[in-house]
């Protein structure tokens, strides 16, 4: 019975730099969208508490944009850091390799060179 190796799954969720990276990304833009929005209703003459519903609904729908905006930078992220660690293995897996062959070649000359004495 061979054994498989199991699947390894990543995903936004479980890495903890892009979990806090949407989190931040989320949030900064909410606030600012908030402020901004409040800041130019005020200014614009508007009763305070129109200038606060509005603020807090530009607030709202940048928050889900600017994580549907993460999400799709965090996943580039990911994958870019993905396919670095795959091409790290497969160099190092490589390098191996030569290390195997070099040494194999040396035994095959010494044990050649046994056999002449």
């Amino acid at each position: 019975m061979s054994e498989e190796t199991p699947e390894i799954r990543v995903s936004l969720a479980t890495h903890p730099r892009a979990k806090a990276g949407i989190r931040r990304a989320r949030t900064r833009a909410a606030l600012v969208a908030f402020l901004l929005v409040l800041v130019l209703n005020l200014a614009g003459d508007q009763t305070t508490f129109d200038a606060v519903w509005r603020a807090l609904a530009a607030g709202i729908v940048v928050n889900l944009v600017a994580w549907r905006c993460a999400i799709v930078v965090w996943r580039h992220i990911l994958l870019a850091e993905l396919r670095d660690l795959e091409q790290e293995r497969i160099e190092r897996y490589r390098a191996r390799q030569a290390e195997l062959e070099r040494l194999r070649a040396e035994a095959e000359a010494e044990a050649a060179g046994s056999a002449k004495a």
